[in-house]
């Protein structure tokens, strides 16, 4: 791969798992704040709609959707969807580190099987 198409690469596949990071940061943050409100309620879908944070995360679904779309015209999905699995490693880190939650062990090593798993799957063929 040369130097251009791995750059478009690092940059698809850096904007896909930090967009899909703040995605679920949001949605975190906007359900705590409609905690308040009665689910399922007309109310609540009318806090939901009015929500800047749900509103964000909807934004960022169509984004991943279309980096998405940019990584698999390049790449097989049978090499491509198990690096997506790098969103449970950065999602739990996001929240420790943002919203202060406590990671458990059991995760810790749950996120080192993940990274092990990603790169086995990934390894060239000999």
């Amino acid at each position: 791969m040369t130097a251009a198409p791995r750059l478009r690469a690092i940059l698809l596949w850096g904007g896909l798992l930090a967009i899909d990071v703040a995605i679920q940061l949001a949605m975190k943050l906007a359900g705590d704040q409609l905690d308040a409100i009665p689910f399922p309620s007309v109310d609540w879908l009318v806090a939901v709609s009015a929500s800047p944070l749900a509103l964000a995360a909807l934004a960022g679904y169509f984004a991943t959707f279309v980096l998405w779309l940019a990584i698999l015209h390049g790449s097989a999905l049978s090499a491509a969807f198990p690096v997506t699995a790098l969103s449970y490693v950065l999602v739990p880190l996001a929240a420790w580190q943002v919203l202060g939650e406590h990671v458990a062990w059991g995760q810790v090593l749950g996120i080192g099987l993940i990274i092990v798993g990603i790169v086995v799957q990934n390894a060239p063929e000999d």
